[in-house]
């Protein structure tokens, strides 16, 4: 979708169909608008650009539902949310609450790049963190991200804008592992209102759960992520890594995507017809092909594509 527009209320129905109900008010009374409003990607991962060439102030209301990344790609902007206010500017990415009194101002060169996240599925990641209900909503840090988990940041959303630009439509169980890696940096890098909690997390799982974990790994399809397994197993995500790396030196993460690897391996071991390289790394929960391959060849000290040829020689 893209809307260029100089009318202001053309430009906040706009804004509010991908985000939520607000006002705008433009601050040089005497200047108007020149508003761009572009998004990418399927629905729940749109990445979203927007600018208004003039220096506004927005009531977003209570955010509802809204848990927002908002990149500042130029310019400068300052941000409220109930009773804290911050500046940031760009280069910089500012986490956005939902359910929370917001409002923005932005300068007339603001020009920002947000991602949404679904609230209910961080919230239930960050359950799984810590093994129990959330006995309050989530709250992030009205801050900007670190430089550490800003580069972090940056190289996932473009790994979604290049499967994107490539044509290459996310599967379900691939944007699944996707979005949990997201939720899981965040609630791991960025303070919220439990990190205290997260932090305090210290037990391992015993080596029996671990070998648990490493068979739902195997039986529970493309589409089971690691903080599924763990909820599974009703032990906290945090718990299962401190378990995996005494037992097996390496994280969940890790045990699962060598397990994701070996069904890639047997797939192209034994293709069909229609059996191809992107529709494998898909299928196996690994959205981004050149991060695929080079797992593959630094596992099997081949690329894909070479042993899908040979089996596919052998085959005919």
């Amino acid at each position: 979708m893209r809307v260029v527009t100089s009318d202001l209320q053309e430009a906040i129905a706009a804004v509010s169909r991908v985000y939520c109900p607000h006002d705008v008010k433009v601050l040089e009374s005497n200047r108007g608008i020149d508003a761009v409003l572009e998004s990418s990607g399927a629905a729940g991962r749109q990445i979203v650009t927007l600018r208004y060439a003039a220096p506004v102030k927005i009531d977003a209301g209570s955010f509802e539902n809204l848990l927002l990344f908002m990149t500042c790609v130029d310019g400068a902007a300052e941000a409220t949310q109930g009773r804290h206010s911050v500046q940031w500017g760009t280069g910089r990415t500012l986490p956005l609450s939902p359910n929370v009194p917001s409002r923005l101002t932005f300068d007339r060169r603001f020009w920002q790049s947000s991602i949404r996240l679904d609230k209910d599925f961080v919230e239930t990641l960050c359950s799984r963190l810590i093994n129990r209900p959330l006995d309050v909503p989530l709250r992030f840090l009205l801050a900007p991200f670190s430089a550490e988990l800003e580069a972090a940041w940056r190289q996932s959303l473009q790994t979604i804008r290049s499967c994107d630009g490539d044509g290459l439509a996310l599967a379900t169980h691939a944007w699944k592992h996707f979005e949990e890696f997201l939720g899981t940096l965040i609630l791991e890098t960025h303070p919220h209102n439990f990190s205290d909690v997260l932090k305090k997390e210290s037990s391992a799982a015993d080596p029996r759960l671990v070998r648990e974990a490493e068979h739902l790994m195997r039986t529970g399809g493309p589409s089971v992520t690691v903080s599924e397994v763990a909820h599974m197993l009703r032990v906290s995500l945090r718990s299962l890594e401190l378990g995996f790396r005494d037992a097996r030196q390496m994280t969940p993460t890790q045990a699962h995507r060598q397990i994701r690897l070996n069904a890639a391996r047997e797939a192209f071991l034994n293709p069909t017809p229609s059996t191809s390289v992107t529709s494998v790394a898909l299928s196996c929960g690994f959205p981004h092909l050149a991060r695929f391959s080079n797992y593959y060849r630094l596992t099997f000290g081949e690329p894909p594509n070479k042993t899908l040829r040979r089996c596919r020689g052998g085959a005919a």
